[in-house]
Order: structure tokens, then C-alpha cells, then sequence
């Protein structure tokens, strides 16, 4: 009996010990940001913010006591994966799944942030400082895909401006979405022939560019992009007429295909796909 005992501590010393590595006081590691728990209140309505339901996958960067991916799972069935560099904080948000009853749908992770493959994720959320946001953007741009959400508590992306700001209980709260990149010159040819040519320039979901259609060039104006979806309006003379055409399209890669309305005379007037000359993109996260 004694034995079995002993067996049954070694077994929970040593799981302790996986999530929870032994470290001196002297050598423990030095954290960007210190632990400060987002209310049960504003961990909620940063789950309504980033719109979450059973088909996301969460990350939490900089999870704490893992209390947003364990809500995630618990109320919408979202799975979550919660990093941190604290090991009692770790060892903390498991606890807190196993007696949640979440454990198969959570995940956390004793790491550094910026170490973190997070490319799967479909919400990320924060709760970090300034100047760490900052240094996180690049990686935020270049590792997730269009669309993805992202809810900060408290703290902007710089010059990257937010989608929407809600304030809850004296916080800000701000919402992001990974823009897709159409930086670049796309072309295509219009179904009587003509060679078009689209130039884009962007600074994260601001964009501004022309469209040249043989000899003539014409500004876009009115651009929005949201994630993959792009809309922008030009206006050009039709029989002698100037009439404003709106082009919406759904980038993928290099290529971005859509409508045009008003819908012009003929087969096909009303669709329009461009093709990128991969050589003129321009990176986001620069």
C-alpha cells in the first residue's frame, strides 16, 4: 500500500514538473509582461469582439491563468491554445481546464510568444504592452491568414489603425483584421480586348492605387479591404459618358476575381480576374 502511495505521488510530482519546470528564484524567467488577469466581464466581450465560435481556434498570447481559451471552450466549444513564459501559470490554466472540463479542447504552452507557431489560428487574442505589440506585428502580418481576428485589450498596433474600439468596464478594447496583401500591379484583359492594368499600393487595410485601360489612366477611389475582400469604384467614360463602375473581387494569393457592377452589355461583362506579377508585391510586415 505504501509503495502504491509513493508511486502515485512520483507520478503527480513528476506531471507537476512537465507543465511546471523546477527553477531556482535566481534564474526565473524574466517576463516581457507582468501577470494582471482580464475580468471575467471584458474576457467575455473580447470573445463577442472576435466573434467566436466552434469552428476557431483560438491563441492566447501571453494566456495567464488561461481563463479566455477555457471560456472559448467552455460557453462556444472553440478550441484554444493558451502560451505563456510563466510556469506557474501554466500549470495554473490546466488546472483550471481539467476542473472546466475542457482539457480535450485546450492547449498551453510554457514558451515565448514569439517562438510560437500561431499560422493555424483563426482569433488571437492579447492582453500585452505597447511596445510588445509592436514588436509582435510583423509577426501577427506575416504568419496568419487574411481575415483572421485579432482582439487587443488595452493596447493599438501603432500605425496600424484598428477595425473597431468598444469600451468595457474603462477599457479599451480594440479589433483587427488580418488584411490580405494586394500591393502590386495586377492585369487582365477586358472580353473586347483591351489590356487593363490595376497598380495598388497599401499600408495595412488602407489602399490606394489606378487602373489603366490602354492610353488612359483612372484613379480607384472609395477602397475598402476587409481580410480577402476587396471593394474599390473607378470611373471612366462609356460613349462619351462618365459612368462610376464598383469592383468587388475575393483575393487568393495572386489572383483576385469578383464582380463589376453595373453589369455591362455581353457575356462575362460583369466578372473581372486579375493576376499579380509576383515580382511587384511588397511585404506587409516591413
Amino acid at each position: 500500500m505504501n509503495i502504491l502511495v509513493a508511486l502515485l505521488v512520483s507520478s503527480l510530482l513528476w506531471g507537476c514538473a512537465l507543465s511546471n519546470p523546477s527553477k531556482e528564484p535566481s534564474k526565473k524567467t524574466a517576463l516581457d509582461v507582468p501577470y494582471e488577469p482580464t475580468s471575467y466581464g471584458i474576457a467575455k466581450e473580447m470573445l463577442n469582439m472576435g466573434g467566436v465560435t466552434a469552428k476557431d481556434l483560438i491563441y492566447d498570447l501571453g494566456c495567464g491563468d488561461g481563463r479566455i481559451v477555457i471560456m472559448a471552450a467552455k460557453e462556444r466549444g472553440a478550441r484554444g491554445v493558451g502560451v505563456d513564459l510563466d510556469p506557474e501559470r501554466i500549470c495554473e490554466s490546466r488546472e483550471n481546464a481539467r476542473a472546466a472540463g475542457v482539457s480535450h479542447l485546450v492547449r498551453f504552452f510554457e514558451q515565448n510568444l514569439f517562438d510560437t507557431d500561431i499560422s493555424q489560428g483563426t482569433v488571437v487574442m492579447l492582453y500585452l504592452y505597447p511596445e510588445v505589440n509592436l514588436r509582435l506585428r510583423p509577426k501577427l502580418l506575416k504568419e496568419l491568414k487574411p481575415g483572421t481576428r485579432i482582439v487587443s485589450h488595452s493596447h493599438t498596433m501603432g500605425d496600424w489603425e484598428d477595425d473597431a474600439t468598444e469600451r468595457v468596464e474603462a477599457h479599451d478594447l480594440h479589433f483587427f483584421l488580418i488584411p490580405a496583401n494586394v500591393t502590386g500591379t495586377w492585369g487582365w484583359d477586358e472580353p473586347d480586348g483591351r489590356r487593363v492594368s490595376l497598380s495598388l499600393t497599401q499600408k495595412f487595410q488602407r489602399v490606394k492605387g489606378s487602373m489603366t485601360i490602354g492610353p488612359e489612366t483612372y484613379p480607384i477611389t472609395d477602397c475598402s479591404l476587409r481580410g480577402e475582400t476587396i471593394l474599390f469604384r473607378v470611373e471612366k467614360p462609356i460613349q462619351g459618358n462618365k459612368e462610376v463602375f464598383s469592383y468587388e473581387g475575393q483575393v487568393s494569393g495572386d489572383t483576385i476575381q469578383g464582380k463589376i457592377t453595373p453589369k455591362r452589355t455581353g457575356q462575362g461583362m460583369n466578372r473581372w480576374q486579375a493576376t499579380r506579377d509576383p515580382s511587384t508585391r511588397v511585404s506587409l510586415a516591413e
